[in-house]
């Protein structure tokens, strides 16, 4: 994968370069069955030996490992961080009879509840929610954008609501549950609206108002930390960024390195928007939630809703209007022409959901396991 830095600025409006980070989880499986693999705690450490720790952590499930990219100026310090990590991962993983897979859920599983990892917090969730936890072998990928204002910074997470359903489709990788077709594209997006607060975030009037609304939240003691405002966007209570949170975890390097540019450009662009004062919609909440519904269900392969007309479009019409939404952006980052050859990827190979239906229908679990064996490392 090569990815070209920044190389100059157009004439017209000016954007902030911003920075970013990509938070990458995987699942852990058996390389014969497919079937999640409890290694999780000696993965982690196999990977503290070769790797920076910090770039390792927990996650709710034994069968899973997350990573975090430093501070990201370009696509192309995301890219190879993002592959020193993985090709790691893939070795640590073989060393502990696993196979690393960058996929929105698990292929299989059983019918026994998931092996929690044993942390106070990881312990209370599962309490909290015990049929949820029990198979919730599912994985995401985040994207950190920074917004250094606070209130421009709440400004941006309002505008960028119509268009998190489009980025769910981009990054749609979960087709398969319990060894069969699950008949949408991001079952991951499905199975995560059965918890407190999930789907787009709604409007609010200024931060006053979102500080007011989320403490609320944490007062009613269903959602007790920020950790549970699951939103697909969301203000990260850490660092000073915007988190979108609608993506699966992803095949390859280079298809969330792709989702990374353009979230990055979006939200140069509504920050641009928002500090010029450009009015924003405020889409009705019920239209967004089909929106969403819609990407998961179909992801790039059909319609999904335009929510301007409240009426379906062809996936990639829609695309092509936030291509065209963030051009002056992406060209300012340097990342325009690289994002325009990966958008006509996808429109050939298909987004992960797409490559691994073929991959199972063109050879069966066997070839399917190679598409994902051979992903995790692809440049």
């Amino acid at each position: 994968m090569v990815v070209r830095a920044a190389e100059g600025t157009p004439s017209g409006a000016s954007f902030i370069s911003a920075t970013f980070g990509i938070e990458e989880e995987f699942l852990l499986m058996d390389p014969r069955s497919a079937q999640p693999v409890p290694t999780g705690p000696a993965v982690r450490a196999a990977l503290r030996l070769d790797t920076n720790p910090d770039w390792v952590s927990t996650e709710l499930l034994d069968c899973q490992v997350e990573t975090a990219t430093p501070v990201c100026h370009t696509l192309a310090e995301a890219a190879e961080a993002l592959l020193d990590f993985r090709r790691d991962l893939a070795h640590s993983a073989v060393s502990t009879g696993a196979a690393a897979a960058g996929i929105g859920v698990i292929f299989d599983a059983d019918l026994r509840p998931a092996s929690v990892t044993d942390t106070p917090r990881y312990r209370g969730i599962a309490e909290r929610a015990p049929a949820l936890v029990a198979d919730q072998y599912v994985t995401g990928m985040h994207i950190h954008v920074e917004v250094p204002d606070p209130e421009v910074r709440l400004q941006v997470l309002n505008r960028l609501r119509p268009w998190l359903p489009l980025l769910t489709a981009v990054a749609a990788n979960s087709p398969f549950w319990r060894h069969a077709d699950s008949g949408f594209a991001s079952w991951r997006t499905i199975l995560y609206r059965r918890w407190q607060i999930q789907g787009c975030p709604p409007y609010f009037a200024d931060l006053h108002d979102y500080r007011v609304r989320v403490r609320q939240l944490y007062a009613s003691g269903v959602a007790p930390d920020p950790g549970h405002l699951s939103w697909v966007a969301r203000l990260s209570d850490q660092f000073p960024t915007i988190e979108i949170r609608a993506s699966d975890s992803q095949l390859t390097a280079a298809d969330s390195v792709l989702l990374a540019g353009l979230a990055r450009a979006l939200v140069a662009t509504e920050e641009a928007a928002a500090v010029a004062g450009r009015p924003s919609a405020n889409h009705f909440p019920e239209h967004l939630d089909v929106a969403l519904w819609q990407a998961a269900r179909f992801g790039l392969s059909d319609k999904l809703v335009h929510l301007d007309s409240a009426t379906l479009w062809p996936a990639f019409d829609v695309l092509e209007l936030l291509l065209r939404h963030i051009d002056d952006a992406l060209e300012q980052h340097g990342d325009r022409g690289w994002v325009h050859e990966q958008c006509a990827r996808l429109r050939l190979e298909g987004n992960g959901a797409q490559r691994q239906r073929a991959a199972l229908a063109s050879g069966g679990l066997a070839a399917w396991l190679d598409l994902v064996g051979r992903s995790i490392t692809a440049g």
